[in-house]
């Protein structure tokens, strides 16, 4: 399976939070943990590792063809994961999102992290069915892997997994 880097992770978390491709690409061929998510289709799988200096890198990447497609990827620091008490890369990524996060609302659900659920909404209009209030204005990274579906009883979000990461509040917490 080839590795390939999405744009999101080239202009964000190479570009902006400095997640190199070779710190990348030892925490997938040598994971510390490693987990799969399957829904609608897609395969998710997220990545985590201690790096040399303490620090954790979390790495998020989905199945396309023969290819694996990183997405985004997230530092944190070794007091994070030892107050998270898990090092498991969904779980870590939960808490980062309940810590860094910005709520996302899909239908009437309001959640900073959404993982393999099914939420009932107004319409099958993806853009009416998701959305992620932002009144400061800050920069966003997000991750919304969600199909519309209809049947009987209406419109229906199937989320894979959704969270919106606040990019200033996330860097000013690294340095901090």
């Amino acid at each position: 399976m080839a590795v390939k880097y999405t744009k999101l992770f080239r202009k964000e978390c190479e570009g902006k939070f400095g997640l190199t491709r070779p710190i990348v690409k030892d925490a997938i061929a040598k994971p510390d943990r490693e987990q799969r998510l399957e829904s609608q289709g897609l395969t998710i799988v997220m990545y985590s590792k201690k790096l040399k200096r303490g620090d954790y890198v979390i790495i998020s990447a989905h199945a396309e063809k023969e290819d694996l497609m990183i997405d985004l990827a997230f530092r944190v620091k070794e007091r994070f994961v030892k107050d998270a008490k898990t090092d498991l890369p969904f779980p870590l990524m939960r808490a980062l999102a309940y810590k860094l996060g910005l709520p996302i609302r899909v239908g009437e659900q309001e959640s900073k992290f959404i993982y393999n659920e099914v939420i009932p909404v107004s319409g099958a209009d993806i853009k009416k069915a998701v959305r992620i209030p932002n009144p400061e204005k800050h920069p966003l990274i997000s991750a919304i892997w969600v199909r519309m579906l209809q049947n009987n009883m209406g419109a229906l979000a199937q989320c894979a997994l959704v969270f919106c990461i606040d990019a200033k509040k996330y860097r000013a917490w690294l340095r901090g």
